[in-house]
């Protein structure tokens, strides 16, 4: 397994030994609309939720945003799929061939033009402390 892949992965069950997922997945499962990390899988949000932030992007997406990563920023990894394209009867076809871990950056580690997110409130969730 991938050394960033096991990261990612240990990362979050040391989350679980200290308790401190269920308010993370609480705040992975209502993601900031408009943003490349509302399509993420759960997964890959709450790695984020757990990196301490609400927005992550890679270095290109940053830049088209008016962004740019500050110096010595240490990105945190998240798991996209390997996609493969192959020849089969009638055309192409993606198979997925496994996961590889993707570097983001916080939008805390990045300085220039600020963004406009909306208010997102959490609905009641009498069971987050459970």
């Amino acid at each position: 397994m991938n050394n960033k892949v096991k990261e990612a992965l240990t990362g979050i069950i040391e989350r679980f030994k200290a308790g401190d997922i269920p308010k993370a997945i609480a705040y992975s499962a209502f993601p900031i609309p408009a943003t490349p990390s509302a399509k993420w899988s759960l997964l890959n949000r709450l790695l984020m939720t757990i990196a301490g932030t609400k927005d992550a992007r890679g270095f290109r997406q940053w830049q088209r945003e008016g962004r740019y990563v500050v110096k010595g920023a240490k990105a945190f990894y998240i798991l996209a799929p390997y996609l493969k394209k192959v020849e089969e009867e009638g055309g192409e076809k993606e198979i997925l061939m496994g996961f590889m871990a993707k570097p983001v950056f916080r939008y805390e580690d990045t300085d220039g033009k600020p963004l406009d997110y909306p208010e997102l409130e959490l609905p009641e969730l009498p069971l987050v402390e459970i």
